[in-house]
């Protein structure tokens, strides 16, 4: 069972340093034959050329464009490795995550993504478990943080979407991958991860797989913290009007949505009237 590990990179020059070390280091300890891609995102920095000088065996692929998740889209069917660990540039791994992720795949044939336990990036604490979601007040949620999710971090169990860990290739380019009208990202991955759970592939959430993350290190240099919660709101709209539907969701969307915007804008959270706005305007435009 063969393994490509594919790290995502924009701009990553300070972070490779920290993190791409271990990556080489897990996938020479793998047991299953483990290569690995930096895919990067249109760099603007001296990232790649750290990862060509210290890691030759690292395959160097250029993005034609940075279309930041969905530029997997474009390079996974060029790969010939049944599983396919896509990681983030920000994340350092533990010496043996290779293996539990893979033997989910091996024992049922229609996992789709086995998600591995997430830490902090000096691992003191949990950063994320499993990853719960439904509908409250008629919104959508998905968190990794939700009650208790630190006494349920050592149990293996099922999980609603990740956005990084073990994918099925063929599985992930059936459902023609990560939908790019949520660019510049956050949703897109929960956006795959309940169509994958639609078609009847599982997700499962693997904790003696370890990683080390850093979270949104170039996405928080990028957009910063008012951006970042548009984005979320907006992308938040677009998932549920893409995925939702019947009367009990349209009822309580519309009826809850009114009260939840008076109080957003009372306490000064114009983020979410902002985001409503903007995911109007995507669905207009594209009809």
């Amino acid at each position: 069972m063969d393994v490509r590990i594919i790290i995502l990179n924009y701009n990553g020059e300070n972070l490779l340093p920290q993190c791409l070390p271990s990556i080489v280091e897990a996938a020479r300890r793998a047991k299953y034959p483990a290569k690995i891609t930096l895919l990067d995102n249109l760099s603007l920095d001296a990232g790649v050329a750290y990862a060509a000088q210290h890691f030759p065996e690292v395959e160097i692929v250029h993005a034609p464009q940075n279309r930041v998740l969905c530029s997997y889209n474009e390079y996974l069917p060029h790969v010939k490795e049944p599983i396919v660990i896509l990681l983030n540039n920000d994340i350092r791994v533990a010496p043996d995550f290779v293996e539990p992720l893979v033997q989910r795949f091996l024992s049922d044939p229609q996992t789709f993504l086995v998600a591995p336990r997430v830490m902090t990036f000096d691992g003191s604490k949990i950063e994320a478990a499993k990853t719960k979601a439904g509908m409250r007040f008629g919104l959508f949620w998905a968190n990794a943080r939700y009650p208790g999710y630190e006494e349920e971090s050592l149990t293996p169990s099922e999980t609603f979407s990740s956005g990084f860990g073990a994918f099925s290739r063929d599985k992930f380019l059936a459902l023609k991958g990560y939908d790019d009208e949520y660019m510049p990202g956050i949703m897109e991955d929960v956006d795959l991860c309940y169509r994958a759970r639609q078609a009847g592939f599982h997700l499962y959430y693997e904790p003696s797989s370890v990683v080390y993350h850093i979270g949104q290190a170039a996405f928080k240099k990028r957009f910063g913290r008012w951006k970042i919660s548009v984005i979320a709101h907006r992308n938040t709209f677009l998932f549920m009007w893409k995925n939702f539907s019947g009367f009990k969701f349209w009822f309580n969307h519309l009826f809850f949505l009114p009260l939840r915007l008076v109080i957003a804008t009372l306490k000064g959270n114009f983020a979410l009237p902002v985001g409503l706005f903007e995911a109007i305007m995507i669905r207009i435009a594209r009809g």
